[in-house]
């Protein structure tokens, strides 16, 4: 049997069992869901779903077609529809038994037996017995035997399901492309004329090693676009133009030190700010609810990297009203915090601990917090989040 089959006999039974309520899964759904397609596909060129369901209907009839299932619990993915429907057999329309007004010898094709001899002075209740229906008892066990037979081999072909289904960090970055578009990874460089190093001495916390660890979130993200099936670019902030960006999806990493993280996030519910005299970093609430006082978090950017104890970061996931493409923001008020916002987009309990907040919407912002030891961040916790 293909393996295509128990994969897409086992996802359309639990979406029938546990969302009967709701519509039948849509093609480009089971195409994406079992089959790992990505969510864009041509369904019409790759018509996996249509011959997979067929091929289903086929291997259900030749199944229940054969000697001994007559009473079984039937599986039926009715022709249209890719929502199973379940009854037994006796559930079936009954052959009408015929009319006694008609005489069953009326039939040319139809021969009638002869009734069962019986003995003269035969004790009637034994005749009565001879014309008897079977006790039904034993088919229901054999029913109840086979439905735990069909429900023990979809169990027995769960891990190779879950090899087929897309994890949800698969499905977090292929949903964030969308489409065959080169994503571009921008990444933040010291010493620009829009971050320089007259203005931020070398020793403070988003100086030492930042390239480094920019690169290894860089580098993280590029695998999961590879692992998606994603082109992407890695490209230095100064290098990238709003043209640029205006031809594909963004990934923005670092903020204070990335002149196009800073202008794409400007109109977020949470913004990165830094004092004029470059000493202290901030996340502030621009958005807040009315009567509220605007929420803060801030970074003393002059301590030195190794003393940072705590720091702040912020993931986002948007369409940009300035590029009219998808965006993401990957940043921190120093190095700490973007390391921590790396994880939530690159390691999957992170990712899905974050996604809880806010509900897998389309647009969404969290602000995380992390402890730091020796310049290297902790795992992040959500303490914010926005969705739009």
């Amino acid at each position: 049997m293909s393996k295509r089959l128990p994969a897409f006999l086992n996802y359309v039974v639990h979406e029938s069992l546990t969302h009967s309520e709701l519509q039948p899964p849509k093609e480009r759904t089971l195409g994406v869901e079992v089959f790992g397609r990505k969510p864009d596909y041509d369904t019409n060129a790759d018509p996996i779903v249509r011959v997979t369901a067929t091929e289903l209907r086929k291997k259900l009839a030749q199944y229940y077609y054969a000697d001994g299932h007559d009473d079984a619990i039937r599986i039926e993915l009715p022709p249209g529809s890719y929502l199973p429907k379940f009854h037994r057999s006796t559930d079936l329309p009954a052959v009408a038994e015929p009319s006694a007004a008609v005489p069953l010898a009326s039939s040319p094709e139809v021969q009638e037996k002869p009734p069962a001899a019986v003995s003269v002075g035969a004790d009637p209740l034994q005749a009565a017995t001879l014309h008897r229906t079977p006790p039904a008892a034993p088919w229901r066990q054999a029913a109840g035997v086979l439905a735990g037979l069909l429900i023990g081999a979809l169990l027995g072909y769960l891990p190779l399901f879950a090899k087929l289904r897309p994890t949800p960090i698969a499905r977090f970055w292929t949903s964030f492309a969308g489409s065959n578009l080169q994503v571009r990874i921008v990444m933040p460089v010291i010493g620009t004329d829009w971050a320089s190093s007259a203005k931020r001495p070398s020793d403070v916390s988003v100086s030492p090693n930042l390239s480094l660890e920019d690169t290894n979130i860089a580098a993280r993200v590029a695998g999961q676009l590879e692992k998606s099936g994603q082109r992407y670019l890695i490209s230095p902030a100064p290098e990238v133009n709003f043209a640029d960006l205006r031809t594909g999806p963004a990934v923005l990493i670092g903020a204070l030190d990335n002149v196009w993280t800073l202008q794409l996030s400007k109109d977020l519910p949470f913004v990165f700010q830094e004092s004029a005299d470059g000493r202290t970093g901030s996340i502030v609430e621009s958005k807040p609810d009315a009567q509220v006082k605007p929420r803060i978090w801030s970074v003393d950017i002059t301590t030195p990297h190794q003393r940072i104890g705590q720091d702040y970061g912020i993931v986002a996931r948007y369409k940009s009203p300035l590029t009219g493409q998808p965006a993401m923001v990957i940043a921190g008020i120093s190095s700490q915090g973007t390391q921590a916002a790396g994880e939530v987009v690159t390691i999957p309990s992170s990712l899905e601990s974050a996604l809880r907040t806010v509900t897998n919407s389309e647009n969404f912002e969290v602000v995380i917090q992390t402890t730091a030891v020796g310049g290297r961040a902790g795992p992040p916790t959500v303490i914010a989040s926005k969705t739009w």
